[in-house]
């Protein structure tokens, strides 16, 4: 198995949900700039459910990142019907793992994030993904793609490794014994991306 290289002096603190590079602080996350026009009654209810949400997320990441790297699996509980569907789909079958929850920066932007797995599957596509956990087959069926967001990683990994080309951005949805794969092109998600920066901007005093 042959992974991306680090970026260098780029640091991620788990319990603060802040990245570090060279020393100094970023002033923005990927989610962050994503989710700043979130409705307020949205954002209320994501709070009110943190504690059905984050538990699944956790798990479900920690058994796909041990599953691409080739570590031991944890016990996922009682989100089993989710982990067992998950790791079980066609995507995986025969692909190279080129990164998993790899962080990337903009120092520009005083921005970073970390994406879920970078993979060149069977067919040869190198396939940037973003994994996201629902409660039910009814949700996974509806949750829209994470377009902005790997629009946002796209452009960093752009960046930092020009020479690598990425084929397809996809959003793995992962509920209880369903996966749902909705696919990208990546210059649908870079313009995501732009436009959801520059919405950001505009509602910020210091640009």
């Amino acid at each position: 198995m042959s992974l991306l290289p680090p970026i260098k002096n780029l640091e991620f603190f788990e319990d603060l949900h802040r990245y570090r590079l060279n020393g100094q602080w970023l002033a923005r996350s990927v989610t962050g700039v994503v989710g700043h026009d979130m409705p307020a009654k949205t954002r209320e209810r994501i709070d009110a459910t943190k504690d059905q949400w984050l538990p699944r997320g956790l798990a479900i990441h920690a058994a796909l990142e041990a599953f691409l790297l080739g570590q031991p699996q944890p016990d996922p509980g009682e989100f089993e019907p989710w982990v067992t569907a998950l790791l079980a789909d066609d995507i995986w079958k025969g692909a190279e793992v080129l990164a998993v929850e790899y962080r990337l920066c903009d120092e520009r932007k005083s921005l970073a994030g970390s994406f879920d797995f970078l993979i060149r599957t069977a067919r040869g596509n190198v396939v940037l993904g973003d994994l996201k956990g629902v409660s039910s087959s009814v949700a996974a069926q509806s949750r829209k793609p994470a377009t902005e967001q790997l629009g946002a990683y796209l452009a960093m990994l752009i960046d930092h490794h020009p020479t690598l080309t990425v084929n397809k951005c996809v959003t793995v949805v992962a509920g209880p014994g369903v996966v749902r794969k909705k696919a990208n092109e990546p210059d649908e998600c870079l313009g995501a991306w732009i436009d959801c920066w520059d919405r950001y901007q505009l509602l910020q005093p210091d640009f």
